[in-house]
């Protein structure tokens, strides 16, 4: 018996088609052009969805599988995409998925364009491939997902295309940047391990005037593959990242208490105030006593 195959209609389902004449007169504008929805959608238990794209997609594709699962082909790569994970599909690649029968999946998904949609797709694992999404992230995006399903449904206007085009990049960097399980997945597990320790061991000697080595020594790695480590991770240097810590602490003393700068310059470490201020002005941007007489909220 040959098998059902389905693009949609799914009981429960929502999507929309943004008109693409109306997006040409809409996607220059400077809050939609980084990144815009062009189709969106929820699909329920989509038992025998199916889509087939021998030249791909015009627009870069997203899908979050909240439920059941599935099988993905990119340029020949085959990958299960299950609950609690996401892809991107990008842009003009051959493929093919459809939904497993035993347990369909139930899947958020968004086409998307936009000056800014390649640094998002560059971020994913690679072409059809999974990435995990706790619990937290998911939950979050599916709200997304589903509020900007709500706007769309609403009309076209412009308000309605710029909140979506917001939403959108709201639901890619909550699933590629403040999602934690990829955050950890994208990490081995020595370096997942020295990373936690070294933030924790940051975190805890704030009021320590600690050095290069102090850390390198605390992670049992050479001083240049600490670095080297800890840079790939968080994008800049162990110093960096204590310096601004040491200030985010100063920030809130100013502002909380009545202690003189001094004694703050002291409590995160700085045993000569004049190399504190000059250390605080060049992060913030001003003195402490600026940046403590200026009016906040």
């Amino acid at each position: 018996m040959k098998q059902r195959r389905l693009r949609e209609g799914f009981t429960g389902q929502d999507m929309y088609v943004i008109p693409r004449p109306i997006l040409g007169s809409v996607n220059e504008h400077p809050l939609i052009q980084a990144l815009y929805p062009t189709d969106i959608g929820w699909f329920p238990e989509a038992r025998f969805h199916y889509r087939s794209r021998n030249h791909g997609a015009a627009e870069d594709h997203l899908m979050l599988c909240v439920e059941g699962h599935g099988t993905v082909v990119v340029e020949g790569e085959m990958n299960h995409l299950q609950a609690g994970q996401a892809l991107i599909i990008p842009r003009h690649l051959k493929h093919v998925y459809w939904a497993e029968e035993d347990s369909p999946w139930s899947t958020y998904w968004m086409h998307f364009r936009g000056e800014e949609s390649a640094s998002y797709v560059e971020r994913s694992p690679g072409p059809g491939r999974p990435w995990l999404v706790d619990a937290e992230a998911q939950s979050e995006a599916a709200h997304l997902f589903r509020d900007c399903l709500g706007t769309v449904s609403e009309g076209y206007t412009l308000a309605n295309l710029i909140y979506a085009s917001q939403s959108a990049r709201h639901i890619l960097s909550l699933l590629l940047f403040r999602n934690r399980a990829y955050a950890m997945e994208q990490r081995t597990g020595e370096i997942q391990h020295m990373l936690a320790n070294t933030l924790e061991f940051m975190l805890a000697n704030i009021s320590e005037p600690l050095r290069l080595a102090d850390f390198a020594r605390q992670a049992s790695l050479s001083v240049s593959h600490f670095s080297e480590q800890f840079r790939e991770q968080t994008g800049h240097s162990p110093m960096l990242h204590f310096t601004h810590l040491k200030i985010r602490q100063a920030c809130r003393l100013l502002d909380l208490t009545e202690k003189p700068v001094k004694a703050i310059a002291v409590e995160t470490g700085y045993r000569d105030p004049y190399y504190f201020s000059r250390v605080f002005k060049k992060t913030m941007g001003k003195s402490p006593e600026q940046y403590r007489n200026d009016r906040k909220g």
